[in-house]
């Protein structure tokens, strides 16, 4: 599903603007680039690609797979979306290094958390419901120029990773897991696939 690839590749400028966003937090970078960053996270990560999964992939997993729209992990995603456009607006209207900090580690889980297990389960589901592709917008000149802007962040502060974090793919990595969500099984599986998997384990 090419909106999908999209989104990968879309994670993958994302996370290095995170890393860079962690340099300038924790080694004090020049608090004029808050707000370049701000915008970066606003208009790119927030505004297109926040934008699109919330607008388009979400809704159509919803209709589709007729998945409660507050059930885990969606409502986990929508709400770390909501939580990282807060922490976007502490970052450009305070220079908030906390915030930055913050939002660069809320980042790196959320982009794993997606490719592992939400992108995954779209890419396996959305087709089984007969949905094969969804509609998807190209960047508009803002959006462009936020992502030209990424390149200089990154040029500017080498990303660095917080050696504190540990990363991992699936359910079990996720902070969310056992505490607002039960896991993929125990939230999306039906009668079937819970038949089809207790007869793989016997």
């Amino acid at each position: 599903m090419k909106i999908l690839e999209a989104f990968m590749t879309e994670h993958e400028l994302i996370e290095r603007v995170a890393g860079s966003l962690y340099r300038w937090a924790v080694e004090g970078g020049d608090t004029a680039d808050a707000s370049r960053f701000a915008t970066f996270f606003r208009v790119y990560s927030g505004g297109f690609h926040h934008g699109r999964e919330d607008g388009a992939l979400i809704p159509a997993m919803v209709e589709h797979l007729e998945i409660p729209p507050d059930s885990s992990p969606i409502r986990v995603i929508q709400e770390e979306h909501e939580k990282l456009a807060e922490l976007t607006l502490r970052l450009g209207e305070h220079a908030d290094r906390q915030a930055a900090t913050e939002m660069a580690r809320m980042l790196w889980e959320h982009i794993d958390k997606e490719n592992s297990v939400l992108f995954v389960e779209a890419e396996e589901r959305l087709p089984r419901a007969g949905v094969f592709e969804l509609d998807d917008r190209p960047m508009t000149v803002e959006e462009e120029a936020a992502s030209l802007l990424a390149e200089e962040l990154i040029e500017r502060y080498k990303p660095l990773e917080d050696p504190e974090i540990i990363r991992g793919d699936g359910c079990i990595a996720c902070s969310a897991f056992t505490v607002t969500c039960r896991g993929i099984e125990a939230e999306w599986w039906n009668r079937w696939e819970w038949e089809e998997h207790l007869s793989k384990s016997h």
